[in-house]
Formats: structure tokens, sequence, C-alpha cells
């Protein structure tokens, strides 16, 4: 049987003191966090197309389907109808209003594909006064 040398020991400690900072150093640095938002609500506006969709499904319904969806992820709600502004854009009130961290999470959900055929992005997110 081999005996430990103190060297080998202390080289294995301080390794495994290295991989315990920069797993926590990792995990500062992917930690979602939140701050105050100054606005209470947010304009939403979406555009969206479909292709080959389902028969009876319109495009709001669809839109509709998906930022209620989408809405769940974050801390608000849809605070007005979803209107049709024309050529695919759609129109709706957020609040409260997101953070940084939500809006990232938020956008990134429209843009998933959670409802089949539907292709959507963010046009505009802003803060309303």
């Amino acid at each position: 049987m081999r005996k430990l040398k103190p060297l080998r020991i202390l080289l294995g400690l301080v390794g495994l003191g290295i991989g315990v900072v920069l797993v926590l150093a990792l995990r500062e640095a992917t930690l979602s966090t939140h701050e105050p938002v100054a606005a209470e609500r947010m304009e939403l506006v979406v555009h969206a197309k479909t292709k080959g969709g389902e028969k009876g499904q319109t495009l709001a319904e669809m839109v509709e389907a998906q930022l209620s969806t989408c809405r769940l992820e974050v801390t608000s709600d849809l605070a007005a109808p979803i209107e049709s502004l024309g050529d695919g854009n759609f129109r709706t009130v957020l609040s409260p209003a997101l953070d940084e961290t939500d809006r990232k999470q938020f956008r990134g959900c429209v843009g998933d594909w959670l409802i089949d055929h539907l292709q959507m992005s963010v046009v505009e997110l802003q803060d309303l006064r």
C-alpha cells in the first residue's frame, strides 16, 4: 500500500478549493437577479407570422396563446387586450413592468416555437410612464 505524501494531499486540497471558488463564481455570474423598476407598465409590440397552421386558428389566437404562456414565466400580466396593428404586428400592455432579467427571459420565450407553425419576435418592449 502506498503512503500518501503531504505534498499530494496539499495539492489535492488546493485543487478542491479552486474548484469550489470557480463553481461559486459561475453561480454568481449566471444567477438571475431582479431589480426594482420605476415604470408600472410596459408596452409590448410583437411581429408574428404563421405558415401551415391549424385550420380554424387565427394568427391573433396563436399570438394570444403564446403571450399568455410567456407571461407565466415572468412576474407580469397582460393588462390590456391584444390588438392587431396590421401586417402581423400586435400590441398589448404588460403590468407590472419587467426588469432587465425578466425582459431577456420574456423576449426569449416570445421567440421560442411554443405554438406549432408560429414565428414571433419582439418589435418593441418599452416602459410606459
